[in-house]
């Protein structure tokens, strides 16, 4: 009610609007995510987007961004209009715009979409627009069947407990499971604007529920998904978690290994190394790109793409959207565990005895005025000779600042794109080294030494 207001959405809208008419596109998708009013402000954009000429069909239920992407790459329209917040805390809200490929929006259409709303530019009012309101969530899951094995999962026995954060996944990945044949308890199900007080993003703290609950009642794998259902988070049958990075390679190994794909890595900077350890061993290449999935879905588009992932929990597979798919993510990982026979625990030790073990930690700095100063200071106009005892072998500036160390390991600075935070992302090979990092790091931007 200050920052994301009817005004402002509907300056936004009519922006997407004339950008959209800009390019002879004349159809949309309109859905949305539980948040509080997210799919009213749905209907009520998609009625002021026919009232501008467009044909807009509309999400019959709150629903996941990567079942949107891919509505409008199947029904041929022009773009996406998706209320969402995504992972962020309840008290967000925001409006993501995929164009006709189903991807982010790249800079160049976000950027030719801010100055439309600077100019406060609206389309004309015009007859023959439409609302259609439309299940899209059948047809996704009818075409999620070319990128999973249901019939590996269904004769497995495989017991799962999954958390969709009260969001869009509820009934869909827990539905898919037990269509498939596995045992699924379902947990925080029920559609609540307030994440039942909890920050919706399946991350290692996210998780503890999950991971209680898999430990409970004897579960094989724990599964769970943020709000829109574009991230992923696992945890193995003890109920520890799976770090992303470390899913990601032993994806890959199962994708080449018990599949035969093969097709180019793509992974963010923030992402750990051991995906290039298995990809080259594999005869893979490796393309890294800034973080955020425009980035790797831009490398998906242009064809070639095995595997594209980042840290944060997003990932998309070749022949499928251009975007996260936490849902897909998650039924991975079920054919894992099912085609294997054993737990992601062993699976994973035998990954880290072939090529090695990192370890990763990612330092969340809340950025007031004099933080702020501090982290530019120290490590975005600076060098530091050396971090947690390690010397600064080389730097890099992809996205953010990031400094190579002697002996291995790396520590990546860099401010969020959607949240007051400076991020530090951490890569060391050993527990101790990792600790080292964060006490120097966090020594550093608190008290200047």
């Amino acid at each position: 009610a200050r920052d994301f207001t009817w005004e402002r959405v509907e300056a936004v809208l009519d922006a997407i609007a004339v950008h959209l008419l800009s390019k002879g596109e004349t159809g949309v998708v309109v859905g949305s995510d539980t948040r509080f009013l997210s799919p009213e402000m749905a209907a009520d954009a998609a009625g002021r987007l026919a009232s501008a000429g467009f044909k807009a069909i509309l999400a019959d239920r709150p629903t996941p961004t990567p079942v949107l992407s891919h509505a409008v790459r199947s029904l041929g329209l022009g773009g996406v209009v998706n209320f969402t917040a995504s992972h962020n805390p309840f008290s967000y809200n925001g409006i993501k715009f995929s164009p006709s490929h189903g991807g982010p929006a790249g800079s160049d259409v976000t950027s030719s979409i801010e100055a439309l709303i600077e100019s406060g530019a609206r389309p004309e009012q015009c007859s023959g627009g439409s609302v259609e309101q439309k299940n899209l969530i059948d047809p996704y899951i009818e075409a999620l069947g070319a990128f999973f094995d249901r019939k590996c999962i269904g004769g497995s026995a495989l017991r799962v407990v999954y958390d969709p954060f009260n969001g869009t996944g509820a009934g869909l990945l827990d539905g898919i499971l037990r269509s498939s044949g596995a045992a699924v308890r379902t947990i925080h199900e029920a559609r609540n604007p307030l994440f039942d007080g909890r920050h919706p993003e399946p991350n290692e703290n996210g998780m503890r529920d999950v991971s209680r609950e898999v430990v409970r009642s004897r579960a094989g794998l724990g599964l769970a998904t943020d709000g829109d259902a574009d991230r992923f988070g696992i945890t193995d049958e003890n109920g520890v978690f799976v770090s992303p990075h470390d899913y990601l390679a032993l994806l890959l190994c199962h994708l080449v290994e018990k599949r035969g794909g093969r097709g180019r890595v793509v992974r963010s900077v923030s992402t750990g190394t051991l995906l290039d350890r298995a990809a080259r061993e594999l005869g893979m290449d490796v393309v890294e790109t800034p973080v955020g999935f425009k980035y790797l879905g831009a490398e998906m588009l242009e064809g070639g793409v095995l595997l594209a992932g980042e840290e944060s929990g997003g990932l998309s597979v070749g022949g499928h959207v251009p975007e996260k798919d936490g849902i897909l993510a998650c039924l991975l990982a079920a054919e894992i565990v099912a085609s294997s026979g054993r737990g992601l625990s062993a699976l994973l030790e035998e990954l880290w005895a072939r090529f090695g073990r990192l370890f990763h930690r990612r330092l969340d700095i809340a950025l007031t005025e004099e933080t702020r100063r501090r982290v530019s200071s120290a490590l975005l106009e600076a060098v530091p000779p050396e971090l947690g005892g390690a010397r600064v072998a080389s730097t890099d500036n992809k996205d953010g600042r990031r400094f190579m160390l002697e002996g291995g390991g790396w520590v990546l600075v860099r401010l969020s794109g959607t949240e007051p935070l400076a991020r530090i992302y951490l890569e060391a090979p050993c527990e101790r080294m990792l600790s080292s990092l964060e006490e120097h790091l966090r020594d550093l931007l608190e008290r200047g030494v």
